[in-house]
């Protein structure tokens, strides 16, 4: 029996070194696996989409974008007030750069240094009418007051906003 139990032990012994000494573990390099291709879906397309009208625009190109747009083209100057008999008077001149006449109205403000009105008159061409062709315009207005503005400061306030009229519609001086 204690030979048996010496050859069981025995066996048992080299199986263990037989299980634990014979495996190589040097490491393989076998490289990265690569995914097989599939198709992959494209974006949908950008489609730009006009949502709203284009913006009006005067005839040198400028965008229209207010309602006084077409004062941007008067200069005034050369303003010249006198009194004559018992009235008040403005003479001066107006230059339209648009190429078209422009028709609207436009009051020349007089105001006292605490803001008080203390006179208004309305600005018309040679004809007395309001339209101011194109390139320079004599102006004229008659001051409605009952004291001397003429030391006062004033304003020009547009009263109608000027747009273009046809040029055989306006008057010629």
């Amino acid at each position: 029996m204690k030979r048996s139990w010496l050859i069981v032990m025995i066996a048992v012994t080299l199986l263990s070194l037989a299980l634990t000494g014979c495996e190589d573990a040097t490491p393989v390099l076998a490289g990265t696996p690569t995914p097989a291709a599939t198709p992959t879906p494209l974006p949908e397309p950008f489609t730009a989409e006009i949502t709203s009208a284009p913006l009006p625009t005067d005839g040198l190109g400028n965008t229209i974008s207010e309602v006084n747009h077409y004062w941007q083209y008067l200069s005034f100057g050369a303003l010249r007030l006198y009194e004559y008999d018992d009235g008040t008077f403005l003479d001066g001149i107006c230059v339209n750069a648009y190429p078209l006449p422009l028709d609207g109205e436009v009051n020349i403000v007089y105001t006292t240094s605490d803001g008080k009105i203390s006179g208004i008159g309305k600005i018309h061409n040679t004809v007395g009418t309001t339209v101011l062709s194109t390139g320079t315009n004599a102006i004229y207005a008659e001051i409605n007051t009952d004291i001397d503005v003429t030391g006062m400061e004033f304003s020009l306030v547009v009263k109608t906003p000027f747009a273009p009229v046809d040029a055989a519609a306006s008057p010629t001086p």
